[in-house]
């Protein structure tokens, strides 16, 4: 018995290493497979056709440098999933979703529906629902290829501006596929993404050895850094608006934890002077309410903010700035005045574009069923709004 379990464990020992050196386990063949990071989409309306946009993880020596271009293959197609494949076919490289974290949607996807466009990545198993949706002021391919000092390739500097960091998380509105989708399907049928600028950065020469005469050149490289702060919304897929950097924040406050955020307020009087002023803001309470009051429906927005001044723009007293001063009453008062403002521009601004961005509808479906049938229809338009800020100095709130 002893010599036949011996004989049976030589046995499978000797199948596991044959599997294992001819590859049986599924190993990534590294020289014939695209590891794809990012994918642009772009849609030329005329010629009913899709260029897909697909920059490649390429293993480097750190002693060399890979350029966008070099990292970036394009396939063409009717569909999504036929310009994929033409990536493989094109380059003889097998296209790997497995790490794609992000999907960059270019401004020609923005003109119909865009789930036409990204249908395809929901119901794929090749590709993580998990992957960040954005769209970008220009063509994604272009976006892509830009040269950025952030990162070796474009995506990946992209990619840390949308990830979710507690100390940014409030000023940029992530979302991904799995979470765009939802809202699309939704009884709310909105949805919003981050919206890519790109800012150019000043020339910058380098001196290259080209040809065989060893003789130098000068090229110049546009690099370009990359603002994530304002954001689209949309309804039925369509993009009908666009939230500023500060509505933008304030959208982000109902569903993350604001810290250490830094707000600038201009004109303010500070000091005797009317100055710009940066705010920094901790939440310490917050409440988004949608409820149905008397058969009408109400939104309530309420935030205690605990404030500090964190810097003006413009010579005051240095005592005027620690941390521990006391802020004025009538500073504290138009702060208030000026988020409250904010808030409601973005409120009038989404019933305007009848994008119900904060789940009006969903939200009565779900815990006012009764007044439902009678109230999807208006719901959006006839929802008043009521929105309370209170400010107060940081360190007076924790004496």
């Amino acid at each position: 018995m002893k010599f036949i379990r011996s004989k049976l464990s030589l046995i499978l020992i000797s199948v596991a290493m044959l599997l294992f050196f001819t590859n049986d386990f599924g190993l990534v063949d590294i020289e014939r497979t695209a590891i794809i990071v990012a994918l642009g989409i772009d849609y030329e309306e005329e010629q009913n056709q899709y260029t897909l946009s697909a920059q490649i993880a390429i293993p480097q020596a750190s002693s060399t440098t890979i350029s966008n271009e070099d990292a970036l293959v394009t396939g063409k197609g009717k569909t999504v999933a036929a310009a994929l494949d033409n990536i493989g076919i094109n380059t003889g490289w097998y296209p790997m979703l497995s790490f794609c974290n992000l999907i960059l949607l270019g401004k020609t996807t923005l003109k119909s529906d865009i789930m036409y466009h990204i249908n395809y990545f929901i119901r794929s198993d090749k590709i993580e629902d998990s992957a960040i949706l954005a769209a970008c002021d220009d063509k994604a391919e272009e976006v892509l290829s830009s040269c950025t000092p952030l990162d070796s390739i474009s995506s990946l500097a992209i990619e840390k501006i949308l990830s979710k960091d507690i100390a940014k998380s409030d000023k940029i509105a992530d979302t991904d596929v799995k979470e765009f989708s939802k809202g699309y399907y939704s009884k709310s049928e909105s949805g919003y993404m981050p919206f890519i600028r790109r800012i150019k950065l000043e020339t910058k020469s380098q001196d290259n050895k080209g040809g065989q005469s060893g003789q130098k050149e000068n090229k110049s490289e546009e690099q370009y850094i990359f603002d994530a702060t304002e954001t689209l919304i949309f309804k039925k897929g369509v993009n009908v608006g666009k939230l500023t950097s500060l509505e933008t924040l304030f959208f982000n406050i109902k569903r993350k934890n604001s810290i250490d955020t830094l707000i600038e307020l201009d004109g303010i009087e500070f000091n005797g002077k009317k100055t710009d002023v940066i705010f920094g803001l901790n939440e310490s309470y917050k409440k988004y309410a949608f409820y149905v009051k008397d058969g009408k429906p109400r939104f309530e927005v309420n935030l205690h903010l605990l404030c500090q001044i964190e810097d003006v723009y413009d010579s005051v007293p240095v005592k005027e700035l620690v941390t521990t001063a006391e802020i004025e009453e009538k500073v504290l008062k138009e702060a208030e005045n000026r988020i409250k403002t904010t808030i409601e521009n973005m409120l009038i601004k989404i019933k305007e574009a009848d994008c119900d961005l904060f789940d009006f509808k969903e939200t009565l479906y779900k815990f006012h069923y009764f007044s439902y049938e009678k109230l999807k229809s208006t719901v959006l338009a006839d929802t008043e709004i009521d929105v309370t800020i209170k400010c107060k100095t940081e360190q007076s709130a924790k004496m």
